[in-house]
């Protein structure tokens, strides 16, 4: 049941991504606008004009024949490749990171590399900003039962309409 799950919520990011990136070229989910945004706006090799909605992407150097073969050829991979490492190896590497290391280190680990990364892209402000989303969506959490789910499609859709709302 578990896998079925998995594979309908996998199956959904996968979606998010490739239907903007084949039918229009412009990151219109929050997966295209987060993790995927690369396909879409990574200069100097992919673009998007903002002022004119011009786009240099993916969309425009692949045709939808294209775009099926090389899916093909990834889930190919997938299946022959990581499949068998994941069916064979993820139940012995959980055991051991539950036997072997505390809780408290594992969330140790997230929070130093989220301190690094938010200094590092952002110096004390970034710091700042990550504790604030932080406590915020903690907040949101705990008092209105607001998901982890629907919060990450806000933070990675507000670089899009916030700038739209201030004008």
């Amino acid at each position: 049941m578990m896998a079925v799950k998995n594979g309908v919520t996998e199956s959904t990011y996968i979606a998010e991504t490739l239907i903007p990136l084949v039918a229009i070229g412009l990151p219109l989910s929050p997966v295209a606008a987060g993790p995927a945004a690369p396909l879409f706006n990574a200069p100097p090799v992919f673009t998007i004009d903002s002022a004119s909605g011009a786009s240099h992407n993916l969309h425009n150097l692949l045709s939808p024949w294209e775009f099926l073969g090389y899916g093909m050829l990834a889930v190919l991979l997938g299946v022959v490749v990581a499949y068998p490492f994941a069916m064979n190896y993820a139940h012995a590497a959980a055991a051991w990171v539950v036997r072997r290391l505390s809780q408290e280190a594992v969330i140790g680990t997230f929070a130093g590399l989220i301190l690094v990364i938010s200094v590092y892209e952002g110096g004390l402000l970034g710091l700042l900003v990550a504790v604030t989303v932080g406590i915020f969506g903690g907040l949101m959490n705990k008092l209105l039962g607001m998901h982890a789910g629907v919060q990450f499609m806000a933070y990675y859709t507000a670089a899009l309409f916030v700038p739209t709302l201030l004008g």
